[in-house]
């Protein structure tokens, strides 16, 4: 319990906790703008039907879903520039774009005690990936149950 209570208070597990938290509430920011602009769209333009009233969910929800995640890529990138575990910004930001995603290439590995920042985001990339493709499903059901066009369009 000890050790647990004394990462999470260091001040790495301090700034990654917060920079993961930061993240999160950038993000619902995206998140409910993307609601948002759903709901304006469709009652905008009620006349809207089939493919025009999917539209909007396929091109403006994924562009603030990857404008959201960019930030939060940069986010992460002047957390490790700040802490001088990277020497030039691009490796800085290769190494947290391949974090993010989870993709991980294992080209930059973090030393102690900077190393706990690596699963902070990645698990940060896999919610917001989560939250992404919950929204997503939502908006297409919510368009699919409004529109008798769109019904006859999914079939």
């Amino acid at each position: 319990m000890d050790l647990i209570l004394n990462i999470a208070f260091s001040e790495v597990g301090v700034y990654g906790i917060g920079t993961m938290s930061l993240c999160l509430v950038l993000h619902s920011f995206f998140l409910s703008l993307t609601i948002n602009m759903q709901f304006k769209f469709t009652e905008y333009f009620p006349r809207a039907s089939g493919i025009g009233l999917l539209m909007p969910s396929i091109l403006i929800a994924p562009f603030f879903f990857v404008v959201s995640s960019f930030i939060q890529i940069v986010f992460w990138c002047c957390l490790l520039m700040s802490f001088g575990t990277f020497n030039n910004i691009n490796d800085a930001l290769y190494f947290s774009a391949t974090t993010y995603t989870t993709l991980g290439t294992g080209k930059h590995v973090l030393v102690a005690p900077f190393r706990m920042l690596e699963p902070l985001e990645a698990a940060t990339g896999m919610l917001v990936v989560g939250l992404n493709t919950a929204i997503l499903f939502s908006i297409f059901n919510r368009t699919a149950n409004k529109s008798s066009h769109m019904n006859e369009f999914l079939k």
